[in-house]
């Protein structure tokens, strides 16, 4: 059984790692499926993933010997889809002693770009770090206040702060959080600069990092949640997912 306790204690703790040593680690080597191996989740349902570990000379990697390449076909929320999935490898990873840092500019050679008729979304980096790097909780975390990314007046709760402490492109945390009762509506937010425009599609990934951490969170809280793609965008923000918990 999943160990979603583990998981949300390593939101609390994990930091990207950029530097690597040369040891190998059995869990990355060959190609494992890893979607298998960690029990992932997908955020939706009906589209063809595929999560590759690759090498040296399958990526051109100079941090770390293993990078973990996320395959996708093009539908609507795959972006979100792929965030949701790739983030929860991530501290999956991390809390197995593992270092990893999402590398969003980097992607494989040009044989593995596609697999399986996918197309190659996003990279992470992965591996033994040099140095086990873990955050302070909270003054590690360079992040926006709650009322900064929430809308309307709910007071915080916890699976609005695992939200809060996602790690994003560039540090820019676009996504807003609407609370009512058992619901929780996530906006992603209209680019503020230059630079969010430039990243463009993967703010859509950011989001479904920040979900998976609320996901990971409410899990671990023993609450089970149902999600809704469908709703109304607001001024400078558009709808990505309403989420309801049930106890």
């Amino acid at each position: 059984m999943r160990d979603y306790k583990k998981l949300a204690e390593t939101i609390y703790s994990r930091k990207s790692s950029r530097e690597y040593d040369d040891t190998s680690t059995e869990l990355l080597e060959g190609d494992p499926d890893l979607m298998q191996v960690f029990s992932v989740e997908t955020l939706v349902d009906d589209i063809k993933v595929a999560v590759r570990v690759l090498r040296d000379r399958q990526v051109k990697n100079d941090r770390s010997n293993y990078c973990l390449a996320f395959y996708s076909e093009d539908k609507p929320r795959y972006l979100e889809n792929i965030g949701f999935i790739g983030q929860q490898i991530e501290l999956e990873l991390q809390a197995e002693g593992l270092g990893t840092c999402w590398w969003g500019m980097k992607k494989p050679s040009k044989e593995y770009k596609s697999h399986n008729g996918l197309d190659c979304v996003i990279t992470m980096s992965a591996g033994v770090p040099k140095a086990v790097e873990k955050r302070a909780y909270p003054d590690g975390f360079k992040r926006n206040n709650a009322d900064e990314i929430m809308i309307g007046n709910a007071l915080p709760d916890r699976l609005i702060e695992a939200v809060r402490i996602a790690p994003s492109a560039v540090n820019l945390q676009p996504w807003l959080i609407e609370k009512s009762d058992h619901d929780y509506s996530f906006y992603l937010r209209q680019p503020k600069g230059i630079m969010e425009k430039l990243i463009g599609s993967m703010r859509h990934i950011d989001m479904g990092i920040a979900i998976a951490h609320f996901f990971v969170q409410a899990k671990a809280n023993g609450l089970n949640l149902s999600f809704d793609f469908n709703g109304n965008n607001r001024e400078k923000a558009l709808f990505i997912a309403k989420i309801t918990l049930d106890a």
